[in-house]
């Protein structure tokens, strides 16, 4: 079976945000300083380095802290009640 690997390279002036993923795991993601082809010499060590990372952790930990809920609403005012009752002025 043959192992299909996707990297994404975003360049920006002199910095480079490049992605690596393979299927069935979590992207890794790298900085790198220099021009596009200073960027990708460095392209097969990230890969490598992913594919360490994936034969020990393919998934990040599940996160285990509790979700509050959301406060419960107010009570709803009609815009009569909320509108202050301005005088007369002629």
């Amino acid at each position: 079976m043959s192992e299909e690997i996707k990297i994404v390279i975003t360049l920006k002036d002199q910095t480079a945000t490049i992605g690596v993923q393979r299927t069935g795991c979590d992207p890794v993601f790298a900085k790198v300083e220099g021009d596009l082809p200073a960027v990708l010499k460095g392209i097969p060590k990230l890969v490598e380095g992913a594919r360490k990372g994936w034969e020990l952790n393919a998934r990040y930990p599940k996160c285990e802290t509790p979700i509050t809920p959301p406060a419960a609403p107010g009570p709803v005012k009609r815009q009569a009640e909320t509108k202050k009752q301005q005088p007369a002025m002629f």
